[in-house]
Formats: structure tokens, C-alpha cells, sequence
């Protein structure tokens, strides 16, 4: 058993990909090298182009050079991930103190109210906050600063315990309140209502000060800092000031809970004309001695001021690192990326950094250290005082200011005397000790200086991005802070801190090298400018600088330029960018290199010469206004300066004045009118298009023409009978089909949307109104259904973020258990407990199981005895759950405890037993509360009768009986339907949900909502290729657009009319308010015995139920065949998925499970394409032919079969039997065939990394298209078939959840699992050692010359042959090489041999 003191705090893990990447880098640098030589030895003679040629030459050698530095940061990147729940085990009673320095310069540049967003974003971190200390730099000196920061000191006590109490993110008031999806759900409206407009009337008074430049005098009095200003004192000249704004070493700094507020400082060091202040350098130096006075933490972080916080754990994750055990002594610094929130979708001005921050970032990191960017980073303090690293070095993590022996004011006074403007004169300040000098980069050269110190440094990149801040908004600010940046580091790069200087002996080549790659940004220019003017000017003088297309010469060329630039849009794709995003980045990546870089390049080589002096620009971050007064300027002097007679008339400024404040007074009145009734207005949910569709249709049309080619080409060149014209035709009729089924799939690809829903509006509206919602939970066989995993998913449902008197969530059992019943009455017993411990800190996700197994555990969020407390609750409720379903018994003790045990006796078999219904909390009795004494939902279990005459219809027959029991028990107008692993993920999926229904104009038409089915136990390169990433992503969006998105079963809202037959009207209006409410006389037994009648198995002889009523039968995936009839009742239907997956489950893990699902989903969808419910059929006149041909996608599953197996053997088979099947590859007809292999498997490629899956991921996707074709869908459509023909009945089987402890092993490290001899698997080794005899022989007799035929005759099968090899890599290893008990059987190895050779024997005629 591992040890708690041996468990890491942080680990490391490479990034996949690296094996791809290389190869094309090899490829790349072996092109680049035929260039160069290209170049030197085609120099054309003099007055023949030579000059242009040669500078052609030098900028592609260069660009040569700073490929291989840009290759030093992807050779090897790493990610790492923190473990928060370790760290507050070990550590949570000694955590050390952080100091967190907040710089700000210049109020009109960097307002003040997005200052103290900043600051009480950090402020409100989730740490004591005895331990926390906010300093605030003000090189600006304003008055209006400090008003503003002692603004927010009063505002902090009541925001901080806000930020708390309901854990909300991210804490910057600014962002939290102007997000479109607001949190108010969190908390009560009221109280949200009442801290954002406390926050409101802060900012108000802080931007009314602003504009005027003015403190009104009574605030004056409020605090003795505003003393330190007079009228002598100017931004460039003044005095030091310190000022304690928050004593948190005070009894009295406490906010409205009685909790410890962290200390705030303000600080304006002194400023003098005579003395250069090192900008912003300068102002974290003077913060280094300051802090050192008043708390001296040991840790500090430092953020731009408008680079608030997003994250309230990003402390306790840097911690990770600095308190690791084995690794910590290393590590000098912790860096977070510099994340933007005001980017445009596609990233106009290329302000990201997503490739910077996703690949670069992390291949510094795994050198052994990452940059230090100069905001978002937490220091060890010892090493910004200059300490080298020493593996003898233990740091005092206890240090700091615990208890203060003198006053605030003395200390206040000490600390100016080190904010003076001499007191670093004659010391190491600023070279040897803090933040470098002498560079508007200082924090590069300052992060170089403490690598060559010996310590490393890492990069952290959270799923939370831990601080957001402002992107430059215009072209301009982005050339200028581009033009800073470079310029700063090529400054660096041409000093002494040149990396290959100063960093000699000292960090890794590696490292140098990434430095370098920023150090050489400006330097770049001049190539690029040559680059992007000298070829145009050679074209239209007629001086060529490229070999001519049709040379060989042009290949290098076309390769480097094709291969990079596909490899910049993969990383680009991969970092989060879109297809239009890097498009822009690459036109910005131009417009910077002429622009910002050449700027800083000649102001960098000015410099050196002594021409121009280092300056230093504040990015601006007010845009419109400013630009508007500047605009306006003459007329300001037309008005209140000039005295010419051409000035404005004092009557007509008069006049203006008088317009502008009646303008004013009618706009503010008409405002709120305006305001509400624009919030009755506003929709509830909007509808986007997905971008991208421009390219998208370009390539299918280019798709359709090569595939009406191949079919042209088939009909046309059909052999002569005796060589090869069945298998031509074969291959005719395959590609017919496989052409047909891709127009099919495009149907859903032409305009597909996104949803996003507004809840803010929706709790705004109807908030008091709510309507009531059924959740429907089914179970079949608590053997493969473990009890344990049911009633995590049941507590989930329970603990909404819903009114809990409007939740009623009903089990059915089809396998009629005890060991069910039992374990769902203990579920009711632990959510007296549960509910109130989710809601109290709004925890996520609301499943136990889910929410204690993770790995990185919330408890932080709440008192870890709490925590503990519940936790232990659980285990112990599970353990005994465990343990019945083990010894198959329930305590006799237990079954005392409730009436409902006394339905199960002797006689009462799975098959055979009378229905039961048992209400196991009834929330409408007063007695029905939590610990917290608030309502607890409503909990029902139900067993429909069975009967062995009668057929129960599966799930489908499960759901009807829910609808029947619901509509006496609670009949709430929504019913959301879950499977039983399927828990909730996001406690807001019902508000979500109803803004859809309750949306005033588009409600009305949607019958059904679905959310995507999402797994949690997906590998990450998903082996068995279960994710369905692709279908969510692009699918059932393009399905959404034309009307209906498929039900898919589970994660689905209904309304309950449509459910119970409706048709769609226009005149229809549902009746939100209906349902129970209250019981009336008629008391909890009655109402059970008379939901027992309506489960019978004779109740739905001679009805509609099953038909035209509740959920269809006759189908394995009625769902399905359900969402379909309720399309065509005119209804449609509307698909989300939230960023927050609202439902996980778990996914077959075993190729045997995945091979079932496959094999019933297929089965089922096909029985309905072949029935009278084919969408063609049933849908026409009704739904549009798009949602038919969608509805076709999944039906015609299991019709891919044959065409699959046939187009994997027979041109293997040709291949060494000496038959070609497809055009010469030399021929032009090879051309169509080529093109649509590759543009379509490229496409696929793009749609699933777009879509979350890994390269690996899609190509393991690749690998289960093939075997689930010839396997589950051969299965499945020769079922359905002998189905038709009345050979065999309908089978339902329930995909089991569970697997053993090897199992669950080998899926983890993604090894494919066999074991068993079953017929698939004779079928998938057969196929994969068919294709590699058909290789190795074919292959032999070609270089034989066995067929007296050319080579290129038989390439493209040789091709085919070779990839379905490849793709079947791990089938071999799991024949040949394995010895674990999942390899294949010798007995199915043995009978796939057989096989082979009898297909070998099989001529091809």
C-alpha cells in the first residue's frame, strides 16, 4: 500500500503525438536541406536575377536556422497535473503565506474599476485568508487609484463571504456579473440581486471620479491615506506612500461572516524627475522590500491589473509544485499562461497565444523551464532576492509576519523608506537581487537569470484557466505591444543575456534554443518583408526565383510549405484555435513581422548606436470613448477656449448643454422601460451556425465529382469475362453503395447549429413558476447494473439545482430485486444528508460515486471533517450495498425498517411476481426533509408486474409504465428519462432544459430536448472508439438545424403530452402549472395500490399504448423509433451540449461489450429502416428529406457490412491472386480514386480533432469503423434479415457495467481485449491475416515478376493491403506476441488460418 508521504503533490505527463511530429520533421528538415542546396548551386549569372536570387537564399537559410530553434520546444512537451486533495491532507494546517502584487500605472489607460476587479479576485481565492496579502502598485500615484482600492476594501466584506458561500467563479466582480449566463441560480435572486448592485454603485462612484478627477471631500474624511495628497504633488513627482487599507493581523479585519479579511496594501513608490524609475521592474522591486515588512510570505504571485483571477484554486495548485516532497527543492517558479476573455471567436488580431501557451509553453517546460511572462506566476521570494539553487537548501515555508509588535503607522512609515527613490542607489536591486533592469521584457530576462541560478521552473495550463485578462482591441494597440515585446527581446538577445551567452554551462541547449525563439521574433522582419516583395516584384519583371513546376526541383519546395503549413493548422486546431482563427493568425502573423518586429528590430539596432533612448508603452485598454474626445477636440476649443469670432456662440453652447441634460433625463426614464420589456423580449436560448461551412462544401463537391468519376470509371472499364468481372462488379456495387450512404451523411453536415441557453433570463421570468419534472431512472439486472452505480445516478437526479418539491424521480426495476428496493431505501436515508452537502457548497458532479472517486476531490470547498464526514457516510452505505448484493440476503433486521420489503417472498421470482410500487419519500408530506429541514424530492420504486404468458416490451414497456405511475404520484408537465449509469454531471441541466420549453416565441414547436451521451470512462486515445465524439460535435448538430435532433434514449426532456400521443398545434398551450400538489385525503397506501393497477400486465390490452401512445414497441431501440413519431406529429426537438457535459456514463470496456452494443443498436435501427417506420416512408409529407436521410444514418449501420467485408478481401485477394481491381497508379483515373480516399479521410481526420479526439483517438477509430463492419453490423443485419424471414425472435441484452480487475487493467493502458473464443473474433483475425499473407505474397510475386505486369499495376491495392495491416497492428500482437489472458485464443487463431486458406483458395473471376 502506497504511503501518504510517498504520493506526489504534481505529475508529468508527456504529450502524445511525438512519433507523427518527428517523422514529419525529419521529412521537413530533409526538405529544407534540398532547398538550401538548390539555392547554392543554381545561382543565375550576373544581370540575370543573381542579386534577388542570393537574398532569396540568405532569408530561406534563415528561415532554416529559426525552424530548428522553433523545433527545440516540440520535441518532447509535457503537461502536468496538480493533486489539490494530497496537498490539503498533508499540508492543509500548514500552508504558507502568499503575497500577491498587483501593478497598475496609469488611471485613464488601466481604469481603476477593472483595478479592483483584479484585486478582489485575488483577494477571494480559496485559501485562509489570514495567509493572503494584496499589494497594489500604483506608478501612477492617482488619488483615484487609491479611492478606488479603499472602495473595494469596503465591498471586499461583503463579496468575499459571497465568493464563498456559494463557490462561485470565476471572482472578479467584473467578469462574474457581466457573464451571460449569470450565477444568480446559485444563491437566492435576492441576495445576488442585492451584492451586484452594491457592486454596481461602487464602480459607479469610482468612474464618476474618474471622469471628473475629483474625490468628493466627505470621503476624504473616511481614511487618513488621502491625506498624502496635495496640490503640489504630480504622477512624476511625489512622495513615497504606504498605505494599510486591510490590517489582517487585526482583530477588527473581518467581514459580515466574522472571517479574517487578507491585508491590503496600497503603494506609490516616490518619484522624482532626476531619477529613472525602471518602470514596471522598478514598482515589483519596491513591492519586494515593502511586502517583506508587513507580511513577508515566502510565496509570491504577480498579475497584471487587468488580469484577474479565474480560478480560485490556482494557489493551492502552484503549491503542488513548491511542496512536493521529491521535486519541490528544484523548483524556482510556477508560470500560468496568459489567457484573454474579450478574444474574438476567430481571433482577428491573432492575440491568443493559444500555440504558444498549448505546444511551446509545455516543450520549454520539459527543458526544465518555462518562461517567465511576466503576470500569473508565483516566485519562491528567496529567489527573487538572488538566492542560488542549492540541493542542501530547505526552505522555511512557516516564515512571515504572524503577530505585529508595533503599530500600522510606524510600519506604513518604515516601508516608505524603502520606496525611495535613492534607497537602490550603490546596491544589486535590479541587476543581482529582484527583478532585472535595463528591458521593457524584464520578466524574460529576470526568469533567464533564476534558470542560470540552477532552478527550473513549470508551466501549469489548469481546465480552468486561472487568470483571464484584456487582448489589445484594435490593430494598433496589437503592433505596438507586439512591437514592445520583440523589441525587448531582441535586446536581450544582442546583450550579454544572449542565451548562448549567459546561459552557456548553465540551462540545457534545449532551453537556450526556446529562449531564442522569442530573442529572434524582430529578426525575422527583414526576411519576411523580403520574402513577401521580391517574388511579386520577379513576377512582374519577369525574373524567376523557383524552380518551374513541372521540375523535380519543385518538390522540396511544395513539401516544406504544404507540410508546415498543415502542421501549424493541426497545432493550431489542437491549441483551441478555429479553421478561420488560424487563418487570421497567419495574416497577422505577416502584418506583425512587417510591422511590429521590423519596428523593433531598427529601434533595437537605434539603440545600440545611441540613437533613441528605451522606452516603455501602457497598452491601452479604453477603446471608443477616448477616441471619440480626441476626435472632437476642436470642437471642445470652438466652445470654451477660442475668443475669434469663428468660435461656437455662447447661445448655442448654452442650447447644447440644455439638449444634453434633456437628452440624458429622457434616456434614463426611457431606459427601464425599455429594460423590462426587452427582458420579456429576450429569448431564453440562441441558435448559432457553426463556421467553417465554406471549405466544408467545397470539399464535398470536390468529393462528389471524384466519386461520380470512380463510378463512371467502374461502368466503363468492365473486364472481359474470366478476368476479374465478378470482382470488378463487386467492387462496382460497393462503391455504388459506399457513394450513396456518403450523400446520406453529408445531409447533416451542410448547416449545422449550436445552442446556448440564457438561465439568468429564464430565473429572471420564472424564477416563482417553475414547472414540476419527473425523472425516470431504469434498471434491468442488478448483476450486470451494479445496485451501488443505480442509486448514485438516482442521488444525482435528486440533488438538482431545482426547487426539490417540483423533482420526483421514479426507478423502475424490470428485475423486480430486493437488492435493488433496498439499495434505493438506502439512497433515501443518505440524502437527508447528501442534498443539503451539494447545494450548501455547490459541488460538482452531485454523483457520490462520481464525486469521491475523482482525483481531484472538492473537499476544499468545504470543512474537511464535513467532507470526511460524508464520505465515510457513503463508503459505509455502499459496503453494505456491496455486501447484499455479494451474499445476495438483506439483513432481516433491515427489512423491519420498511413495508416495502414485505412485496418480496418465497414465490416471487424475476419473471413471475405481482407489480410494487413503494413511495420512498413523499414530498408532499411535511415529514419529508433534509437535515437541513428542507423538501426532499420525491422518490418512488417500481416493479411492473410480470407474467410468463405475457411480454413486457423490454425498456420500452419499463418507460410506459413510469408515465402511467408518474401521472397519480406527481404528473409534472416535463419528464426527463436517464439510464441508470448515466448520472448528472451538471446540477443545471433542468434550467438549461427549460430554457428551450419556456422560451415565449420558439417554445412552443419543441416536443423533446436531448443531451449528448457522454462516457467517463473512455480512454484518452478511446481504444474502442466509444466516444462518439464526432456524432455530438457535427451530427446531431446538423440533425438540430433541420428540425429534430434523434432521442437517443437517455438524457432526454419530454414534454409529457407528447409523450402521451399529442399532435403538434399552434393553438396548443401546455399547462406548466399542472401536477400534484398536494394529496388531499386519499393517504400514501391508496395512492400506491392504485399506481399497482396501472402496471399490470393486462392494462395495455386492446390500447394505444405502445402505438400511437408513451414509447413504441416491437423495436430494440425505441427510442429512436419514438423521437421519430414524434417528429412526425409535427413537433420538433432541440439539442445541447453544454460545456459542462451534463450526463457521464459508463462505456463498454471490453471489445466484447462494444461488439453487443453495436451489434443491438444496428440490429434495431435497421428492423426500423426495413419497416413501415422507414423514414422515407413514415416521414414523408412530414418531416423535411434532410432529417429523413439523417434518421437513414444510423438505419443503414448495419447495410455497411457486406460492402466493408468484401472491399478488405477481395483486393487483398486480387493482390496476389494477379487480378487489379483499380486504374494503374500512373493512369489519370487514379486521380478520383486517390482524391477521394484522401480528402475524405482527411476531412474525418479534421471533424474528430475538432471534435475533442486525440490523433490516436481517431486513428483507433479508424481500426473499430473496420471491426465493428464486419462484425456487429454483419451480426446485426443477418439477424435482421432471418428476423424478416421468421427465423428467430427479438432479443434485448443488457450491456454490462461491469468488468473484471484484468480487464479493467488492460483498458486502462488501452490493450484491446479478446479472451474469448467467440465467432467475431474469428472474423476480425481472419480478415487481418488475410491481409497480410496478401501483402508479404502478393508483394513477393510483383518484385518476381510472377504476372508479367508493371508495378504500378497493382500499387493502389498494394496500398489498401498495406494500411489494413497497419490498422491491424494490435490484432497481430494479440495473435502472435500477447500472453496475457485477453489475447486471442489459439482456437480462433487456428480456425482463422483455416480460413484464410480457403479464401486463398477461391478464384477471383
Amino acid at each position: 500500500m502506497e504511503t501518504t508521504e510517498r504520493r506526489r503533490l504534481f505529475a508529468t505527463e508527456k504529450v502524445g503525438g511525438r512519433a507523427v511530429y518527428r517523422l514529419q520533421a525529419a521529412t521537413v528538415a530533409a526538405g529544407i536541406l534540398l532547398v538550401l542546396y538548390y539555392r547554392a548551386t543554381r545561382v543565375p549569372a550576373a544581370g540575370e536575377g543573381r542579386v534577388a536570387w542570393l537574398g532569396m537564399a540568405a532569408a530561406e537559410l534563415w528561415y532554416a536556422v529559426y525552424w530548428v530553434i522553433t523545433q527545440s520546444v516540440r520535441w518532447c512537451p509535457v503537461r502536468r497535473r496538480t493533486f489539490k486533495d494530497r496537498l490539503a491532507e498533508r499540508y492543509e494546517q500548514n500552508l504558507p503565506g502568499v503575497d500577491i502584487f498587483v501593478c497598475t500605472a496609469d488611471p485613464h489607460a488601466e481604469p481603476p474599476s477593472i483595478v479592483i476587479s483584479t484585486v478582489l479576485s485575488v483577494m477571494a481565492y480559496n485559501y485562509p485568508s489570514e495567509k493572503i496579502s494584496v499589494y497594489l502598485s500604483d506608478d501612477g500615484g492617482s488619488i483615484l487609484t487609491f479611492y478606488a482600492l479603499w472602495e473595494a476594501s469596503m465591498f471586499a466584506k461583503k463579496w468575499l463571504p459571497f465568493c464563498r458561500r456559494y463557490n462561485i467563479e470565476p471572482r472578479s466582480p467584473a467578469a462574474y456579473f457581466s457573464e451571460l449566463e449569470g450565477h444568480h441560480n446559485l444563491c437566492s435572486p435576492k441576495e445576488w440581486s442585492f451584492i451586484k448592485s452594491l457592486y454596481e454603485e461602487m464602480r459607479e462612484r469610482i468612474d464618476s471620479a474618474v471622469m471628473s478627477g475629483k474625490i468628493p471631500e466627505e470621503i476624504k474624511l473616511k481614511h487618513k491615506g488621502f491625506d498624502e495628497w496635495n496640490s503640489e504633488m504630480t504622477s512624476k513627482n511625489h512622495q513615497p506612500i504606504v498605505q494599510v487599507l486591510i490590517d489582517g493581523k487585526s482583530q477588527n479585519a473581518v467581514d459580515d461572516d466574522g472571517n479574517v479579511l487578507p491585508t491590503l496594501v496600497y503603494m506609490a513608490r516616490e518619484k522624482r524627475p532626476q531619477y529613472h524609475h525602471n518602470f514596471k521592474a522598478g514598482a515589483l522591486n519596491a513591492l519586494i522590500r515593502v511586502s517583506s515588512l508587513i507580511s513577508d510570505s515566502p510565496v509570491i504571485l504577480n498579475v497584471d491589473c487587468d488580469m484577474y483571477s479565474n480560478n480560485s484554486d490556482s494557489v493551492r495548485d502552484a503549491l503542488c509544485f513548491f511542496l512536493d516532497e521529491e521535486m519541490s527543492h528544484k523548483i524556482g517558479f510556477v508560470q500560468y499562461p496568459q489567457n484573454y476573455n474579450n478574444m474574438t471567436k476567430n481571433n482577428i488580431y491573432g492575440n491568443s497565444l493559444n500555440v504558444i501557451n498549448h505546444v511551446e509553453m509545455r516543450g520549454l517546460d520539459s527543458a526544465g523551464g518555462c518562461l517567465y511572462v511576466g503576470t500569473g506566476c508565483f516566485h519562491r521570494r528567496e529567489i527573487l532576492c538572488g538566492k542560488k539553487f542549492s540541493k542542501d537548501y530547505k526552505e522555511d515555508w512557516s516564515r512571515g509576519i504572524k503577530n505585529r509588535q508595533e503599530n500600522i503607522n510606524e510600519t506604513e512609515e518604515k516601508a516608505k523608506s524603502l520606496a525611495t527613490c535613492t534607497y537602490e542607489l550603490r546596491t544589486q536591486w535590479g541587476d543581482e537581487i529582484g527583478v532585472k533592469y535595463g528591458c521593457p521584457v524584464e520578466d524574460v530576462i529576470t526568469g533567464l537569470a533564476i534558470h542560470c541560478r540552477g532552478w527550473e521552473s513549470v508551466y501549469l495550463k489548469p481546465q480552468r484557466t486561472a487568470f483571464v485578462g484584456l487582448a489589445p482591441a484594435t490593430l494598433a494597440q496589437t503592433i505596438l505591444q507586439h512591437k514592445r515585446w520583440s523589441e525587448g527581446n531582441h535586446t536581450i538577445f544582442l546583450s550579454k543575456y544572449c542565451t548562448f551567452l549567459f546561459g552557456h554551462g548553465k540551462i540545457s541547449l534545449q532551453l537556450q534554443m526556446g529562449y531564442c525563439i522569442y530573442g529572434l521574433w524582430a529578426a525575422n522582419s527583414l526576411p519576411t518583408i523580403y520574402y513577401v516583395m521580391i517574388p511579386a516584384l520577379g513576377l512582374v519583371k519577369g525574373t524567376p526565383l523557383f524552380p518551374e513546376i513541372m521540375s523535380p526541383w519543385a518538390t522540396p519546395f511544395i513539401y516544406v510549405f504544404c507540410v508546415k503549413t498543415l502542421y501549424s493548422l493541426y497545432e493550431a486546431l489542437l491549441s483551441g484555435d478555429t479553421l478561420k482563427g488560424w487563418w487570421n493568425g497567419q495574416r497577422m502573423w505577416m502584418v506583425k513581422r512587417i510591422t511590429s518586429y521590423l519596428y523593433g528590430f531598427i529601434d533595437t539596432i537605434r539603440k545600440l548606436l545611441g540613437l533613441s533612448n528605451m522606452s516603455f508603452e501602457i497598452t491601452a485598454k479604453v477603446i471608443l470613448c477616448g477616441l471619440i474626445v480626441v476626435t472632437n477636440i476642436p470642437i471642445y476649443e470652438a466652445m470654451f477656449l477660442r475668443k475669434d469670432k469663428g468660435r461656437i456662440p455662447l447661445p448655442v453652447t448654452l442650447a447644447s448643454i440644455g439638449f444634453v441634460i434633456a437628452y440624458v433625463e429622457l434616456i434614463d426614464r426611457s431606459a427601464m422601460e425599455t429594460m423590462t420589456a426587452e427582458r420579456r423580449r429576450r429569448p431564453l436560448f440562441t441558435t448559432e451556425e457553426l463556421g467553417g461551412r465554406a471549405v466544408y462544401r467545397l470539399q464535398a463537391a470536390t468529393v462528389a465529382a471524384g466519386i461520380l468519376l470512380v463510378l463512371y470509371y467502374r461502368a466503363t472499364r468492365v473486364p472481359a469475362a474470366g478476368e476479374g468481372r465478378a470482382a470488378w462488379l463487386g467492387m462496382t456495387a460497393a462503391e455504388l453503395w459506399y457513394a450513396v450512404y456518403w450523400v446520406i451523411a453529408q445531409s447533416v453536415r451542410w448547416r449545422p447549429v449550436r445552442r446556448r441557453t440564457f438561465r439568468d433570463r429564464l430565473a429572471e421570468r420564472y424564477e416563482q413558476n417553475l414547472p414540476g419534472v419527473d425523472i425516470f431512472v431504469c434498471t434491468a439486472d442488478p448483476n450486470s447494473e451494479p445496485p451501488s452505480l443505480v442509486i448514485s445516478t438516482i442521488l444525482s437526479v435528486m440533488a438538482y439545482n431545482y426547487p426539490s418539491e417540483k423533482i420526483s424521480v421514479y426507478l423502475s426495476d424490470d428485475g423486480g430485486s430486493i437488492l435493488t428496493f433496498y439499495a434505493l431505501w438506502e439512497a433515501s436515508i443518505f440524502a437527508k444528508k447528501w442534498l443539503p452537502f451539494c447545494k450548501r457548497y455547490n459541488i460538482e458532479p452531485r454523483s457520490p460515486a462520481a464525486y469521491f472517486s475523482e482525483s481531484k476531490v472538492h473537499h476544499n470547498l468545504c470543512i474537511p471533517k464535513e467532507w470526511a464526514l460524508i464520505k465515510n457516510l457513503y463508503e459505509e452505505m455502499r459496503e453494505r450495498i456491496d455486501t447484499a448484493i455479494m451474499s445476495g440476503k438483506i439483513p432481516e433486521e433491515m427489512k423491519l425498517k420498511h413495508k416495502g420489503f414485505d412485496e418480496w417472498n418465497s414465490h416471487f421470482t424475476l419473471k413471475n411476481h405481482q407489480p410494487i410500487v413503494q413511495i420512498l419519500i413523499d414530498g408532499k408530506s411535511r415529514n419529508a426533509i433534509d437535515d437541513d429541514r428542507n423538501v426532499l424530492p420525491t422518490l418512488v420504486y417500481v416493479a411492473r408486474e410480470k407474467r410468463p404468458l405475457y411480454h413486457h416490451n423490454f425498456k420500452a414497456g419499463a418507460l410506459n409504465a413510469l408515465i402511467r405511475v408518474s401521472s397519480v404520484i406527481s404528473d409534472s408537465p416535463i419528464i426527463l428519462n436517464v439510464d441508470c449509469d448515466m448520472y448528472s454531471n451538471n446540477s443545471d441541466s433542468i434550467r438549461d432544459a427549460l430554457c428551450f420549453f419556456l422560451d415565449e416565441e420558439m417554445g412552443q414547436k419543441i416536443g423533446f430536448v436531448q443531451y449528448p451521451q457522454i462516457f467517463n470512462n473512455i480512454t484518452r486515445n478511446d481504444i474502442y472508439g466509444n466516444s462518439f465524439n464526432v456524432s455530438y460535435h457535427v451530427e446531431m448538430c446538423g440533425l438540430d438545424s433541420v428540425g429534430g435532433c434523434l432521442y437517443i434514449g437517455t438524457g432526454c426532456f419530454h414534454r409529457r403530452e407528447i409523450l402521451c400521443g399529442r399532435t403538434f398545434s399552434k393553438d396548443y398551450k401546455e399547462n406548466w402549472n399542472r401536477g400534484i400538489k398536494e394529496r388531499g385525503k386519499e393517504n400514501i397506501n391508496g395512492i400506491e395500490e392504485k399506481a399497482k393497477s396501472l402496471v399490470t400486465c393486462t392494462y395495455e390490452h386492446r390500447t394505444q399504448w405502445g402505438n400511437d401512445i408513451g414509447v413504441k414497441y416491437g423495436c430494440t431501440v425505441e427510442d429512436i423509433i419514438t423521437g421519430l413519431a414524434i417528429h412526425c406529429r409535427g413537433w420538433e426537438s432541440a439539442y445541447i451540449n453544454p460545456k459542462r457535459a451534463a450526463f457521464l456514463g459508463v462505456a463498454p470496456s471490453t471489445l466484447a461489450q462494444t461488439i453487443l452494443q453495436h451489434k443491438r443498436w444496428s440490429e434495431g435501427n435497421l428492423t426500423i429502416f426495413l419497416s413501415k417506420y422507414c423514414s422515407f416512408l413514415f416521414g414523408h409529407g412530414k418531416i423535411k428529406l434532410q432529417l429523413q436521410m439523417g434518421y437513414c444514418i444510423c438505419g443503414l449501420w448495419a447495410a455497411n457490412s457486406l460492402p466493408t467485408l468484401y472491399y478488405v478481401m477481395i483486393p487483398s485477394l486480387g493482390l496476389v491472386k494477379g487480378t487489379p481491381v483499380f486504374p494503374q497508379i500512373t493512369s489519370p483515373w487514379a486521380i478520383p480514386f486517390i482524391h477521394v480516399f484522401c480528402m475524405t479521410t482527411i476531412y474525418g481526420l479534421h471533424e474528430a480533432l475538432l471534435s475533442g479526439d486525440t490523433l490516436k483517438g481517431w486513428w483507433n477509430g479508424q481500426r473499430m469503423w473496420m471491426v465493428k463492419r464486419i462484425t456487429s453490423y454483419l451480426y446485426a443485419f443477418i439477424d435482421t434479415i432471418r428476423k424478416l424471414l421468421g427465423m428467430s425472435k427479438m432479443s434485448f441484452e443488457v450491456t454490462a457495467k461491469v468488468s473484471d480487475h484484468d480487464e479493467a487493467k488492460r483498458h486502462e493502458q488501452e490493450i484491446l481485449e479478446f479472451g474469448s473464443s467467440s465467432p467475431e473474433y474469428v472474423i476480425i483475425a481472419t480478415v487481418a491475416l488475410l491481409n497480410f499473407v496478401c501483402l508479404v505474397g502478393g508483394l513477393s510475386q510483383i518484385m518476381a515478376g510472377v504476372w508479367n505486369m508493371p508495378w504500378n499495376v497493382f500499387l493502389p491495392q498494394a496500398i489498401l493491403c498495406g494500411m489494413i495491416v497497419v490498422i491491424n497492428m494490435p490484432i497481430y500482437e494479440a495473435i502472435f506476441l500477447r500472453k496475457d489472458k485477453g489475447r486471442i485464443p489459439t482456437t480462433v487463431t487456428l480456425a482463422s488460418i483455416g480460413f484464410v486458406m480457403l479464401a486463398l483458395l477461391v478464384p477471383l473471376v
